[in-house]
């Protein structure tokens, strides 16, 4: 895991503003309307709160759950300034996506924001899948959501010697505090463990004036669409939907992810 996860408020500014997969999440509960949903990385709840209002509507609970102990802080932090009926909903639970066992069974288990892609080795891979399948009800779903490989950034990895470009992915700024984050990042591909290692560098201003920088080094398993549903096969689900965007269920090498929904068979 990366220092980012230590630092909640700038986890926040980074997503300033972003809510198309907020839209897509919200969208499949009103689709499948479960009566118990769960989120596997939670982080400060961007996406499990939006959900759980959303149950106070609809009529359904939220667990979020998260193995991050700042990030869970600042989540039941939010929780206790929601409104009671949210409250009334949402549940926040720390744990570890491949071992945490729930008291009871969820309609929709999702694993947003790419978090599967920390889950580095196969093994573990295939105890989140099985966790995650003890956890549904028989025709529940599991929904994964991972970057598709870019294969473009990946090439200069090949090069003799390899070279790893600097690309300025985020510039954001928060107009109300008058704050500004930059982020730039190097990635390097390791083939033979489908693994990229990406190191993110980040600059904060505030009114203008450099206030703090910090690295942020993290390995990240590199997920292939045939590779994801295998996985979904292998323990149990048949695989119902593959998106390729939150709009989309077109998948293509220019895909910029891809989202696979498993329904438990039995």
């Amino acid at each position: 895991m990366g220092n980012l996860y230590k630092r909640p408020e700038d986890y926040d500014l980074e997503h300033l503003g972003y809510t198309e997969d907020v839209d897509f999440y919200t969208s499949l509960v009103h689709k499948y309307r479960p009566l118990n949903v769960l989120e596997l990385g939670s982080g400060t709840g961007r996406i499990t709160f939006p959900l759980a209002e959303l149950g106070s509507e609809l009529g359904y609970d939220v667990t979020g759950v998260d193995i991050e102990p700042e990030m869970m802080d600042k989540a039941i932090e939010r929780r206790c300034s929601s409104s009671a009926e949210v409250q009334e909903r949402l549940t926040f639970v720390i744990g570890d996506m491949r071992t945490w066992q729930a008291d009871c069974r969820f309609d929709l288990i999702l694993i947003p924001c790419c978090s599967i892609t920390h889950i580095l080795g196969l093994g573990d891979q295939l105890e989140v899948w099985r966790r995650c399948y003890e956890n549904l009800t028989i025709g529940g779903r599991f929904v994964v959501e991972t970057a598709m490989p870019n294969m473009d950034v990946f090439a200069d990895s090949f090069r003799m010697p390899p070279r790893t470009p600097i690309e300025l992915d985020i510039d954001i700024i928060d107009e109300g505090e008058g704050t500004r984050l930059l982020r730039r990042k190097t990635t390097r591909y390791l083939s033979d463990e489908q693994r990229a290692e990406i190191r993110f560098l980040y600059e904060k201003y505030k009114d203008g004036h450099g206030v703090d920088n910090f690295v942020d080094d993290f390995q990240s398993h590199v997920f292939f669409p045939r590779e994801l549903r295998l996985l979904f096969m292998f323990t149990g689900y048949d695989v119902e939907e593959t998106f390729g965007d939150y709009r989309s269920r077109r998948l293509n090498p220019q895909s910029p992810m891809i989202i696979m929904v498993g329904r438990r068979k039995r």
